[in-house]
């Protein structure tokens, strides 16, 4: 596993990394872990195959959040992580669909809960579904699945590159994708938490798709949302 710290704080810096070595010790992983002193160093030459990049919100130069939009435009798979004194960032963090926040000083206690779901999440990267359609059997990575809709008999799955249509109910697909962090925003459209950039009003922005948020579901569906980005503590 590889992480990146942007941070300006040597003394922040060094105890997040501290944190991520212990928790990398006590569950035998191997993590490589590079730091950088401001999002201008790492959007200038930014490494290969990251999987992880703690952003700390407030820096000179570039802050996290320019970064990390930077880097989102070219990276859509690394998961992304704000560091932060001011809760309010965590709204601006759906632009840039973020794993979770943390809040500083970050304790090793708080660490571990935050990195067991990132862990889940990273480990969710290759998962797949099928879909049969006539003779033919689809395979369809979670990570490019924007939503599943709704059709009559049928469901829609729209990826980053077609649509794929087959037989099957919204109610069995939510059952299967429940632990994949997929949630109905409505009667017909079941979402890729993980793809949501943005929600306004009764709007949830996925990707280029711009889907209806029911009143009866939009509690519930807000909060699976919130949850899903490490928020709802906020």
């Amino acid at each position: 596993m590889r992480i990146a710290i942007v941070e300006d704080d040597d003394k922040a810096a060094n105890q997040l990394k501290k944190c991520i070595q212990h928790y990398a010790t006590k569950h035998q992983l191997t993590i490589d872990i590079l730091v950088f002193n401001d999002g201008v160093q790492i959007t200038s030459a930014y490494p290969d195959n990251l999987d992880i990049i703690y952003f700390d919100v407030q820096m000179p130069v570039m802050d996290g959040m320019t970064a990390a939009k930077k880097i989102r435009q070219h990276d859509p798979q690394v998961l992304i992580v704000f560091l932060t004194n001011y809760v309010q960032y965590a709204i601006d963090g759906y632009e840039v669909q973020a794993a979770d926040f943390l809040l500083k000083p970050v304790t090793e206690f708080s660490f571990s809960a935050h990195f067991d779901k990132l862990r889940a999440r990273i480990g969710n990267h290759d998962r797949f579904v099928t879909v049969k359609h006539g003779d033919e059997i689809d395979k369809i990575i979670l990570s490019d699945l924007y939503y599943i809709e709704s059709a009559g008999h049928y469901l829609n799955y729209h990826t980053k590159d077609k649509v794929y249509k087959t037989i099957g109910s919204l109610k069995n697909a939510s059952k299967d994708l429940a632990d994949a962090h997929f949630f109905r925003c409505n009667y017909g459209y079941l979402v890729n938490l993980a793809l949501v950039t943005s929600v306004s009003s009764n709007t949830v922005h996925v990707g280029p798709f711009d889907l209806q948020i029911s009143r009866s579901r939009k509690k519930d569906f807000m909060a699976a949302l919130a949850n899903y980005l490490g928020t709802a503590e906020l």
